[in-house]
């Protein structure tokens, strides 16, 4: 974990495609606000910074294997429109360490879906900022992929 002054915030980071925004991405990134500020009273550091990082429409089209609905500027621009967000930007091409790097973040904030290497190669990458999983928004009706499902059936 990196150090800086008891004056400056502790910074998450938050990474994701937010294709479909929806209230479990809300509740992730409200439970990244609540976990940094958890940290910055154990620290004595003042409050939190959010930053989210919004995938490449190249990386949505890899992750989701489809293209994606809103292209990243209008992802980021919904993203960062968001009460608990400080910072969100489109992350660098093919390199997400960079982009966590851009950050330099005391906390990273993963979703219960991603991949669970991505701690393996944080670390290897020499990033060693705390880690903590989000667990997954208790209405499992709001996943992205099944409420794109609901909306084939419902137009069909």
């Amino acid at each position: 974990m990196t150090t800086s002054p008891a004056s400056e915030p502790v910074r998450v980071f938050v990474g994701g495609t937010f294709d479909g925004l929806h209230r479990g991405h809300v509740f992730l990134l409200e439970f990244a606000r609540r976990k940094g500020l958890a940290l910055a009273r154990q620290l004595g550091r003042n409050g939190v910074r959010l930053s989210v990082v919004v995938a490449r429409d190249e990386s949505v089209r890899r992750i989701k294997h489809r293209p994606p609905h809103h292209d990243q500027r209008e992802r980021c621009k919904l993203v960062a429109a968001l009460r608990a967000v400080d910072e969100a930007f489109v992350g660098v091409r093919n390199d997400f360490v960079k982009s966590v790097r851009r950050v330099n973040p005391d906390l990273i904030v993963l979703g219960y879906d991603q991949k669970a290497s991505w701690e393996d190669t944080l670390h290897t990458a020499g990033i060693h900022a705390r880690i903590v999983r989000c667990p997954p928004y208790p209405v499992r009706r709001l996943k992205s992929s099944m409420m794109r499902e609901d909306l084939e059936r419902m137009s069909t």
